[in-house]
């Protein structure tokens, strides 16, 4: 009887491997992606960190950078899922300014997680008096909307 328990304890292990590998060494969660840290240590784009969590439903959104540069602005954030059933859906997230404009989307990339989602949404290059930027989501019953200065001093 003991021989089976170690098995399955074994077997165990050995299916977690995988799940245990992308945790420690994935590139999405530890890192900025490369062609994005180039950027910004080449002088080309200045990132802000953000550092903000907040709550949809049963969700948390985890905002970490926004990188500026004059080609375009990258957000890059997590998503913890707890709500099951329901992707998040990243292009519901409005990028605005104190000004009242609204920064379209451009393109987004996801990678997905045990936890949730690692995503990096791209928009139009924000205008050069814009001091905070807001951000909208609206999702039929699911709302929130936070403001980030980038003023890196008041962060």
């Amino acid at each position: 009887m003991k021989w089976i328990r170690r098995l399955i304890i074994v077997i165990a292990l050995i299916i977690l491997i995988p799940d245990i590998i992308i945790l420690t060494v994935s590139t999405f969660d530890r890192d900025i992606p490369k062609d994005i840290q180039k950027q910004v240590d080449s002088g080309e784009a200045k990132m802000i960190d953000l550092d903000k969590e907040v709550t949809i439903g049963q969700d948390k959104i985890r905002f970490k950078h926004l990188v500026l540069s004059d080609d375009e602005t990258t957000l890059i954030y997590e998503v913890h899922t707890e709500e099951i059933g329901w992707t998040f859906p990243s292009e519901a997230l409005d990028l605005k300014d104190e000004n009242g404009n609204t920064y379209n989307g451009r393109s987004g990339s996801s990678s997905s997680q045990s936890w949730g989602e690692f995503i990096i949404h791209t928009y139009k290059p924000l205008k050069d008096d814009v001091e905070t930027v807001i951000i909208d989501f609206q999702w039929f019953d699911k709302s929130i909307q936070t403001e980030f200065s980038l003023n890196q001093e008041e962060l």
